[in-house]
């Protein structure tokens, strides 16, 4: 499968089920993921794949495909079918057209994760056709929900099956995207992700006040609460993923790095990729919402803030809280946790990660891999329980850098050139036959 006028065959034959699936409105909450699970089974079965289909709810489920009907201890590739809406007036190509223009294909879908999803298919049909001897089984599931919570997605299969997953490697959405710094690229493998928390910090307004003479004193300590978030004056150790990134790209450029004096590093790197290295670094805290005085009578001269916030993984609820208590000190607010959800990280693996970067090298030369802390969430947050050795990973050509693809993520005009689709698909495809194969 090495010869350039195969991988343009597969190149076309994936672009077809790519276009095709796009065209198939998923949007959550349209809840109709089935319509694409279905024309996944045709394709599959066309092609001498096994497949098993698990319903969730009318017109909802998760697909399986195999190589073999029976299985165990798998390398799981892992998508979502679902997508995010999307108005017309607002692409310049509908967003549910499947359009291939100039060698780029459009849709909603096209990064997020239908691509992922035709790129797994393929995988397995090329392993299929070539007759692969594989020392482990691989199999690919397609999930529901996981835009809203995979509450109708993974989390009922994960019931169903709950050892699938055990001491598994698992290729899921998340990285692959290239970062470009004066000139090197740097491939971001995502190897954990942050946590959520949502925090309810209600503020009293001093009794003497009163409507005719307000003193505001709670508005001012609402403030202070605020201003307290925004430069919180803790210490965190910097997680082991995303030090060993920017570890790696120090050594590279042949800058000074020390995890005491980050500043001076994020100072070097490109200003339009400092918010993502600093949020990768470290637990950040955002204001959502806030209410008080006149219009908010039911308060009872309470102010009130909510806040999203995203904790490294190592930070857990009890943690949390103490770092709460830290940032506000003295100030005489009351904090409520509304969720908290804890974040993961898995283990650095040297040669999976020089395995990666082999095979990028064979068209991006000098191209390096490089473990990535995710700042938002998938359905790999659902598999933290099982050992896994998780890996947001499937490349794209230098073009579809990170600061370029994370405007598309639902946002408009979402498309990928075909050449990049290709690329994913060969580099699976090698990853796994080097991996697994006999």
């Amino acid at each position: 499968m090495n010869s350039i006028k195969n991988w343009l065959d597969v190149k076309s034959e994936a672009a077809e089920y790519l276009s095709h699936i796009i065209r198939i409105n998923t949007s959550n909450p349209l809840k109709n993921e089935m319509d694409a699970i279905q024309y996944l089974v045709e394709v599959a079965k066309q092609n001498g794949l096994y497949t098993y289909v698990h319903k969730t709810d009318e017109n909802r489920g998760n697909i399986v495909i195999s190589l073999n009907p029976d299985y165990s201890n798998p390398i799981v590739l892992l998508s979502h079918l679902d997508v995010v809406p999307a108005k017309d007036e607002d692409w310049e190509v509908p967003p549910f057209s499947g359009e291939i223009i100039n060698d780029v294909l459009w849709g909603r879908g096209t990064i997020d994760t239908k691509q992922l999803t035709i790129t797994h298919l393929m995988v397995l049909i090329l392993l299929k056709r070539n007759n692969v001897p594989l020392n482990r089984d691989i199999i690919m599931i397609a999930t529901s929900d996981e835009e809203n919570g995979s509450q109708f997605g993974l989390l009922p299969f994960l019931e169903k099956h709950p050892t699938l997953f055990n001491n598994s490697i698992v290729f899921n959405e998340g990285g692959g995207f290239p970062l470009l710094i004066e000139n090197q690229v740097y491939y971001l493998c995502e190897l954990g992700q942050k946590g959520l928390a949502k925090v309810r910090i209600t503020a009293k307004n001093d009794s003497s006040s009163n409507p005719y003479l307000p003193n505001n004193n709670g508005m001012q300590v609402i403030l202070d609460t605020i201003k307290a978030f925004q430069e919180p004056k803790v210490y965190e150790k910097i997680p082991p993923a995303t030090l060993a990134l920017f570890t790696t790209i120090a050594s590279s450029q042949e800058w000074h790095f020390s995890e005491h004096e980050l500043e001076l590093f994020l100072n070097k790197i490109p200003t339009n990729h400092i918010s993502l290295f600093k949020a990768m670094s470290k637990t950040t805290f955002s204001i959502t919402k806030w209410n008080g005085g006149k219009k908010h009578p039911e308060l009872m001269n309470q102010y009130e803030i909510f806040m999203d916030s995203r904790p490294v993984p190592s930070v857990n609820k009890e943690t949390y809280e103490k770092l709460l208590e830290t940032i506000l000190g003295d100030l005489p607010v009351q904090y409520e946790i509304l969720s908290f959800s804890q974040g993961y990280e898995s283990e650095i693996n040297h040669d999976h990660l020089a395995l990666f970067e082999q095979e990028l090298q064979t068209e991006v030369p000098n191209a390096k891999v490089v473990p990535f802390l995710s700042i938002g969430g998938s359905d790999s947050r659902h598999l933290t329980g099982f050992n896994s050795q998780i890996y947001g990973y499937c490349p794209m050509l230098p073009d579809m850098s990170f600061d370029r693809v994370i405007k598309m993520v639902h946002g408009v005009n979402e498309r990928i050139p075909l050449e990049s689709l290709r690329f994913g698909i060969q580099n699976m495809y090698n990853i796994l036959v080097q991996m697994e194969g006999v």
